[in-house]
């Protein structure tokens, strides 16, 4: 049963993921203007806007026999038809993602992995540290909130965990940076990127702490705005664990309250915890997006809102095509623990 769960819940992640590939190709291919308008200058001919075009295969029909105008609206020639049967865009996306190849940047010239690659750490440390702050004090706000339901931490641990989580991560990012790093309130912080511009560092250490000092005030913002959702996911779970019988069996017999909690509450009350971790992964990286742009974050936040005013479509596929399959993998590892915690989901 246990390999026949994992193999259905694989096909099912693969299927997945080439669904998301092919909507990838279409989806910003569906966004109006011209790369090459928007790469070149204002005055150029149309011949050097034609000359771009075939140098980044935007003049082969995007699928077999549909060809794009230059006023950007698609139409079908049936003279092309036997050359693009072989010779389309989609075919060479298509085979270029086979080979785990996601082309060339329109904007920078160099192949998308490496462009992609000199963005993604920085914000795989924003989300991790994130994640991790976040979870972990969600969760410890979330027991002891349900521990003492209706009590004055309770409501309070509520009612915050509400307005937080319906603050807009920019919008609490941009506080956050003008009351600790602006002269307005408190500069303690530094203000934006990840380090400090122009300083070479005499160790590692020195560039780590200065990389951290860096790092507080995003990682702040991003795990404030997930702190709500964990602290009243993680309540809920325990309320409803707490009324379960085999919990009242545990005190029947004689275990105190708080041995009570720790033993049979607080782990069944992770498992929804779990699947909810998972499902919120995509909303954290478009949340990252506003708080690397309001931080000035080298990360793919910063990367996609770039790629987005260029119109530079292979870095914009790479980039969602990566968060996509993130979000798969995620939800897959969750129905993998979930399994191991509670091994009744298989029915």
């Amino acid at each position: 049963m246990g390999s026949q769960w994992l193999l259905r819940r694989l096909l099912g992640a693969a299927l997945t993921i080439f669904a998301i590939a092919v909507l990838n190709f279409f989806l910003f291919r569906a966004l109006p203007g011209d790369p090459a308008t928007t790469l070149l200058p204002r005055n150029v001919s149309e011949a050097q806007k034609a000359s771009l075009r075939r140098e980044l295969g935007l003049d082969q029909p995007l699928i077999p026999a549909v060809v794009r105008t230059n006023q950007g609206a698609f139409k079908i020639d049936l003279t092309t038809l036997p050359a693009s049967l072989t010779q389309n865009q989609f075919l060479t996306y298509m085979g270029n993602l086979v080979s785990l190849n996601l082309g060339q940047s329109f904007a920078e010239q160099r192949p998308v992995v490496d462009v992609i690659s000199d963005h993604i750490w920085p914000t795989v440390l924003l989300v991790g540290v994130a994640e991790i702050l976040s979870i972990a004090v969600g969760m410890l706000i979330g027991i002891r909130a349900a521990w003492k339901r209706g009590g004055a931490f309770d409501v309070l641990a509520v009612n915050a965990s509400l307005v937080i989580y319906a603050v807009p991560f920019f919008w609490l990012g941009m506080l956050l940076l003008y009351f600790l790093a602006t002269p307005h309130g408190i500069p303690i912080f530094p203000g934006q990127q990840m380090q400090t511009i122009g300083i070479t560092f005499d160790n590692p250490l020195e560039q780590a702490l200065d990389i951290a000092r860096h790092l507080f005030l995003p990682a702040l913002t991003l795990g404030l705005g997930l702190l709500g959702e964990e602290v009243l996911i993680m309540r809920s779970s325990m309320l409803e664990a707490m009324r379960e019988d085999y919990v009242t069996t545990a005190r029947a017999k004689g275990l105190k309250e708080g041995a009570v909690v720790r033993r049979h509450v607080v782990p069944n009350a992770l498992l929804p915890t779990v699947t909810v971790v998972a499902l919120t992964l995509g909303y954290v990286l478009g949340g990252a997006i506003g708080v690397e742009e309001v931080f000035a974050w080298p990360g793919m936040g910063r990367l996609t809102v770039d790629a987005i005013h260029e119109k530079d479509f292979p870095v914009l596929q790479g980039l969602f095509l990566i968060i996509a399959v993130c979000v798969v993998a995620a939800n897959l590892l969750a129905d993998i623990v979930y399994l191991r915690l509670d091994p009744r989901v298989r029915t």
